[in-house]
């Protein structure tokens, strides 16, 4: 893969302005504002690739863990964090799988559809809104949580609809997806270094770069969060989004 640094004297102004921006808000997605990882994921392949990118901003979401998983510490339901786990790992290793057969361009696609899915899932019917309890349904959230972020680092809708329905309280909804990640991604990490091979030193040494403006980012979020009008800000999101993901998947 080409070195993330020689590939700046490649980006336009403009893929620069995005690819900041893009840090700017996953530090604003771990802060609270669910949603914002499928914008980010969806610039980030259009301006870099689907698998380089990939690679990139998972360190990305684990900068911005550790500012989240330090203000959220006490908050999360555990039990819940675990029994989701076991088969989150599952989905990983399937999606790290398929993702070594497919080449770029599918890669793009899979992962705008992966986005579309995630953005139905976030506004449609929510069918196991009562089935919170059934056999077998806590596995199934698990494991097409676990498979969706490998592919393409998304799949917050997926969890925050399942739970929604169990009626946590904000900021333990909040803090149950900050911990889930925070092990989730360290789960996924060695399978893109020395499967996918889309983590190297210079991947290392850009989210450095990025990691004022993840934090910058966390604190926004933390400010506007309390600020904004959750309605008004998921639908921006949604359709911001929406078109995002289908450039992406027409490109």
């Amino acid at each position: 893969m080409k070195g993330l640094f020689t590939a700046l004297q490649d980006w336009t102004t403009v893929e620069l302005i995005y690819l900041a921006l893009g840090a700017l808000l996953v530090g604003m997605e771990k802060a609270g504002f669910k949603g914002l990882s499928m914008l980010v994921v969806s610039i980030y392949a259009m301006v870099m690739g689907g698998k380089a990118s990939a690679g990139l901003l998972l360190l990305y979401f684990m900068l911005a863990d550790v500012f989240a998983v330090r203000y959220y510490y006490r908050e999360a339901s555990f039990s819940i964090v675990r029994k989701l786990l076991s088969p989150a790992v599952v989905g990983i290793i399937l999606g790290t799988v398929l993702g070594q057969y497919i080449d770029d361009v599918i890669f793009k696609d899979v992962i705008a559809i992966v986005i579309l899915t995630c953005l139905l899932l976030s506004v449609g019917p929510r069918w196991w809104e009562q089935q919170e309890g059934a056999p077998g349904v806590i596995q199934t959230v698990g494991f097409l949580t676990g498979f969706s972020t490998m592919i393409a680092n998304v799949s917050s809708p997926i969890l925050a609809v399942y739970l929604l329905s169990l009626h946590l309280p904000k900021v333990k909804f909040i803090g149950t997806v900050v911990w889930f990640f925070f092990l989730v991604n360290f789960v996924k990490l060695p399978f893109h270094i020395w499967v996918w091979e889309t983590i190297q030193w210079e991947t290392v040494g850009y989210s450095l770069l990025a990691l004022p403006l993840l934090g910058l980012g966390f604190v926004l979020g933390l400010f506007g969060i309390k600020r904004v009008s959750e309605l008004s800000f998921r639908w921006l999101i949604v359709g911001v989004t929406f078109l995002a993901a289908l450039r992406l998947l027409l490109s």
